[in-house]
Formats: C-alpha cells, sequence, structure tokens
C-alpha cells in the first residue's frame, strides 16, 4: 500500500472539514480526520475557533470528537480557557453547546490541569458539561460549583451526577441546600424549591432507612406545600408500616391548602397507602369539618381505599351515605 504525499493528506483533510461544514456524513468526515493523524489538528483547531453566527453547533462538536480521538488535549484545553462572550444569543447558545462538548471530552485527561481549567470556567458561567466534568473528579473542591448547579434547570442533572458521586461527602451541604431559601425565607422562588426539591430527593438516596423518618420530619412540616408533599413522598415507600401513620397525619394537613392539584396527589398517595394510613384517615374524616375541603377528599379516599382492598365502610360513613341516597330520591320524587 503505497503512503499517501503530504498535499493528497491535506486535501483529505479539506474534504473531510467541508463534509462537516455542510452537515454531511458527520461520522464518516471524523474516522477519515482521525485516520489522517496529527497533520488533521491544525485545521480542526482552526474549525473550532471560527465564529458561527447560526448557532449551529454539531459540525464544531464533531470536530471536537476528532481532535479527542487524536489526542488534542491543549487545543482543547486552549478552548475551554478562552470562552468568548458574544452578543448575539444564538452564536453564543452555539458556543456554549461546544464548550460543553470540550468539556466532557477533557474527561479522557482527568488531571489537576483540567480540574483547575474546568473549575474556572464553572466559576465564570454555568454549563451542563463543565459540571458533569467536574462531578466526574468526586473531589469536595467542586461542591461549590455543583451547589450553585443544582439551582439551574439546565445543569440540574449534572449536578445532581455530581453528588450521587461524592456519596456521603457532599450530605452536609445537601442538607444545608435543602433547608436554605432563597433569595430571602420570607420569599423564595420557584427556582430555589426545585433546587430545595432536588437536594431533598439526593439526601434521601444516601441516607439508609432507618434514618430516613428522622431526616425528613422537619421537611414534611416544611410551610411550602410542595416541598413538605414532596418529602412525604418520598418517606412512604421505605419506612416502616408503623410509621406511614405519621407520614399520613402531615398528608392529611396539606389538604386544607386549597391547591386541588396539590389535593389530588395526596389523595392518591393515600388511597396508595391505605392499608397503613387507614386509621388516621378514618379518625381524621370523623373529626373533619363537614362540608370542608378536607372532608371531601378524606371520603374519597375512604371509599376508594377501602375498594380497592376490599374492606367495607365504616358503618357511620356507610349509613351517612345510604342517607344522603334516600335523600336524593325522594327529590327526584318531587
Amino acid at each position: 500500500m503505497m503512503t499517501e504525499t503530504k498535499p493528497e493528506i491535506e486535501r483529505r483533510i479539506e474534504a473531510a472539514i467541508a463534509k462537516l461544514r455542510a452537515l454531511r456524513q458527520g461520522e464518516a468526515a471524523v474516522r477519515d480526520l482521525v485516520a489522517c493523524g496529527p497533520a488533521a489538528i491544525g485545521p480542526l483547531r482552526e474549525f473550532l475557533f471560527e465564529r458561527d453566527v447560526s448557532g449551529m453547533f454539531q459540525p464544531r462538536c464533531q470536530a471536537v470528537e476528532a481532535l479527542a480521538a487524536l489526542g488534542a488535549k491543549d487545543v482543547l484545553l486552549e478552548f475551554l480557557a478562552n470562552p468568548r462572550i458574544l452578543s448575539d444569543p444564538v452564536e453564543q447558545a452555539g458556543d456554549d453547546a461546544v464548550m460543553n462538548a470540550v468539556a466532557r471530552a477533557l474527561m479522557r485527561w482527568p488531571d489537576e490541569r483540567v480540574f483547575a481549567v474546568l473549575m474556572k470556567r464553572a466559576r465564570r458561567k454555568l454549563l451542563a458539561g463543565v459540571v458533569e466534568a467536574l462531578g466526574e473528579y468526586r473531589r469536595e473542591e467542586a461542591l461549590p460549583v455543583l451547589t450553585a448547579a443544582l439551582g439551574d434547570d439546565f445543569c440540574r442533572p449534572a449536578a445532581e451526577k455530581g453528588f450521587r458521586k461524592l456519596g456521603a461527602a457532599a450530605l452536609p451541604a445537601l442538607r444545608q441546600l435543602a433547608d436554605t431559601r432563597t433569595p430571602s425565607p420570607d420569599n423564595e422562588s420557584e427556582s430555589s424549591r426545585r433546587r430545595r426539591r432536588s437536594a431533598l430527593g439526593l439526601l434521601a438516596e444516601l441516607t439508609p432507612d432507618e434514618e430516613l423518618l428522622p431526616l425528613m420530619q422537619p421537611f414534611m412540616a416544611d410551610d411550602d406545600a410542595g416541598v413538605a408533599l414532596f418529602a412525604c413522598s418520598i418517606c412512604l415507600p421505605r419506612v416502616s408500616p408503623a410509621e406511614r401513620g405519621e407520614v399520613a397525619v402531615r398528608l392529611i394537613a396539606l389538604l386544607d391548602t386549597g391547591d386541588w392539584l396539590l389535593q389530588a396527589e395526596v389523595e392518591d398517595f393515600l388511597i396508595q397507602y391505605y392499608k397503613d394510613c387507614r386509621p388516621v384517615v378514618e379518625q381524621s374524616l370523623a373529626e373533619a369539618e363537614p362540608g370542608g375541603p378536607a372532608a371531601a377528599s378524606l371520603r374519597r379516599v375512604v371509599i376508594k381505599g377501602c375498594a380497592a382492598l376490599g374492606l367495607p365502610l365504616p358503618e357511620w360513613l356507610r349509613k351517612e351515605i345510604e342517607a344522603a341516597k334516600r335523600k336524593a330520591e325522594r327529590g327526584r320524587e318531587y
């Protein structure tokens, strides 16, 4: 087999990059570029650093793939360390997507130099790929970045993955996150609530079943009904049958919020675990204010819960329902 001349290799590289630009046969173009060896690194670097006002990121992400396969760590680090601040949001979004690809590609070289550049990049702007790459290090120094990323809807999945990799070392930070309301305790934003629910979910994952209920008790009593419901939903499948009654007490208290969507979720949980929650539910129904929202919800829970388990209704409720039916029938006669 004849060795290709330098001009032939250069033409192959030029043709492969043209395929990337045209969004044609991208995977084949990456293979061609890698086959060309180190000679392709320079042209790929030039292509990577080009601006694309259209926001199209796929061609440059494929260039990143080829550069990583060629071992061009320094080129990728150079790109990551020199982010562009662009006025056009479309172009900026494309550059950010390429930056994510670069950060993920650098995960094959998990050394101190890469870690330092990733941390510097994350302090300037949170990006999911950067957060994901930092999480792979399993280092507590990355906790401030993971903490900030947990409040970002785009970065949250990557941050959650990083917290899981840290394991027990992340527990103190997660406890603080779950209990911190921003911008202030009296004026919590929706993003803060989402961050707190995420932290609660991670806390639960990293906590043994026997320690879960004491940990979640303050959050089941949270003044935000959504957070309280989430904490209850975490406990129900994992605590003992005897402890589910305590969770049911808090769920029933949430029925007075006036939020019908939340009420429906509470009802579903109480019906699902009715076998263990039944004494608390039936006692609460007997004591509920007649005609109130809690009474109506609890009535539905008892009727559906008993039906699901094949149990008879409480005698007093059965008589009440029969009396209501007779009254309705008499009304129709007139």
